[in-house]
């Protein structure tokens, strides 16, 4: 008989930006009635009923940023009693059982080297300041993997991220161990894949999940190898599919958690703590620009792939979100070299105004080469959120559904038309026209809605 028989039930929890990028605040959604909008919603059939039920001190877990942002002006309670029950398990163990997660949700392949670097760090730091210790681990929005992307993680501090098995490249691998990843310069990073067929059930088979002691005892207990050693069965879906997505499944995993586990002598447990038992880590390499929720690796956010019907306006969209991107940084290295020490770097360290960590003024005094004028100072700021913007505009959920006219898409144009004025404002330098013609390519084909009247729109909005 194995050691110890343990199950890590992995729950990704998040919300895109759902706040109207003039205002700030989430409009009515007729769709999530009773409820003003979705977040309330999901928020009281899944994030609060698996906060009281305790669920989140027996589970691996991460929150993106925009939901824990979300929650601590919505619900700080729920958010308090989720923090808690990571502190807990630090207490308890030495380890946690939350992650960190890449700040904006972006397709980190997809992204050039400083962007990861920035979207890493600032996931980092709102990981750091929620939840009051470093993160071991990190979660890569959709597991979009590259060996770039796990080089800066380990170069960050990361110690080990979660991959679906098909981005392993071995014909088959182990869903009960840890593996590392070998890595330039003599470093490794350890990965953990979960068991694609029973989280395929958590997902996509509501039946299976109806009776939580069925569940382990033909689902689970079986996957477990007989030789003896330490085995940690990982499986992992969205959290939101706990009470949310499927009606009854907090209770579900809290009565798996609490009585199904141990009546078959299997105990709950998390990647971290599973690293201090695992004494031989084998290696393996990954499968480059690949994810858990595109078969075709990371066409679903660039191209067309059959993940989604009707995708074409997905690669024009991509192409001219780029060249508004290197525009903007173009200007902004350019307009900012003279006055800060490391535009980069102080890009980066943003966060801590975005979190409100510190005020401006006071975080601008060691950036600069020389105290800043006032016209100096505003000028970097407005740059800055210019930059905050255009990491938003390649939010993932703007490319992951079949059409352009959605909100999400929609959204991620009217951060880059916000990216565009407020480098105009700063530099003088207006890229807007030309980015119209590659803009007008990305087209609905529902209702023939291009991205450059959504931009043309909001410039409007912006400037009045």
């Amino acid at each position: 008989m194995a050691q110890h028989q343990s199950l890590c039930v992995h729950a990704h929890f998040y919300q895109p930006p759902r706040e109207d990028p003039f205002t700030g605040i989430i409009p009515h959604e007729p769709g999530a009635l009773p409820f003003s909008n979705w977040n309330e919603r999901i928020y009281e059939t899944c994030y609060k009923p698996n906060a009281e039920l305790g669920n989140f001190n027996k589970i691996s877990f991460n929150l993106g940023p925009t939901l824990i942002h979300w929650l601590k002006d919505a619900h700080p309670e729920v958010l308090t009693q989720i923090v808690q029950a990571d502190h807990e398990n630090y207490e308890r163990y030495g380890v946690g059982n939350a992650i960190a997660q890449g700040y904006n949700h972006t397709i980190l392949p997809l992204a050039i080297r400083r962007d990861k670097q920035t979207q890493i760090q600032w996931g980092i730091r709102d990981f750091e300041i929620t939840f009051n210790r470093k993160p071991q681990g990190m979660w890569l929005p959709e597991t979009a993997v590259d060996m770039e992307t796990l080089e800066l993680l380990v170069d960050n501090g990361i110690e080990f991220t979660i991959l679906a098995p098909w981005q392993a490249d071995v014909h088959e691998v182990n869903p009960r161990k840890a593996y590392q990843v070998l890595l330039p310069n003599h470093k490794s990073i350890k990965v953990f894949f979960y068991h694609s067929g029973i989280s395929s059930r958590i997902s996509f088979d509501p039946c299976s999940t109806e009776n939580a002691d069925q569940f382990i005892r033909e689902y689970v207990k079986g996957e477990f190898s007989t030789r003896g050693e330490d085995q940690m069965l990982l499986v992992a879906s969205d959290g939101e599919l706990y009470g949310h997505h499927q009606t009854y499944r907090d209770k579900f995993l809290s009565y798996l958690l609490n009585g199904s586990l141990s009546c078959q002598n299997i105990e709950f447990s998390f990647p971290a703590l599973q690293l201090q038992k695992q004494k031989v880590i084998p290696l393996v390499k990954i499968k480059e620009n690949t994810s858990w929720s595109c078969h075709h690796g990371v066409e679903r956010w660039r191209g067309v792939c059959s993940c989604t019907l009707n995708s074409e306006w997905k690669k024009p969209l991509r192409e001219a979100l780029n060249q508004l991107s290197r525009g903007i940084d173009q200007i902004y290295f350019e307009s900012c070299q003279e006055i800060l020490k490391n535009p980069w770097e102080s890009r980066d360290r943003f966060i801590e105004v975005i979190l409100g960590e510190q005020k401006y003024s006071d975080w601008l005094m060691n950036k600069t080469h020389y105290p800043a004028s006032a016209a100096d100072s505003a000028k970097i700021r407005s740059m800055l959120q210019a930059q905050v913007e255009r990491q938003r505009m390649f939010t993932s959920c703007g490319w992951f559904f079949e059409d352009f006219d959605r909100i999400e898409p929609k959204n991620n144009v009217i951060y880059a038309a916000h990216a565009i004025w407020l480098t105009r404002l700063a530099s003088g330098v207006d890229l807007a026209p030309s980015a119209i013609p590659a803009l007008d390519k990305a087209r609905s084909w529902r209702t023939g809605l291009t991205a450059s009247q959504v931009f043309n729109d909001a410039l409007k909005r912006f400037e009045n």
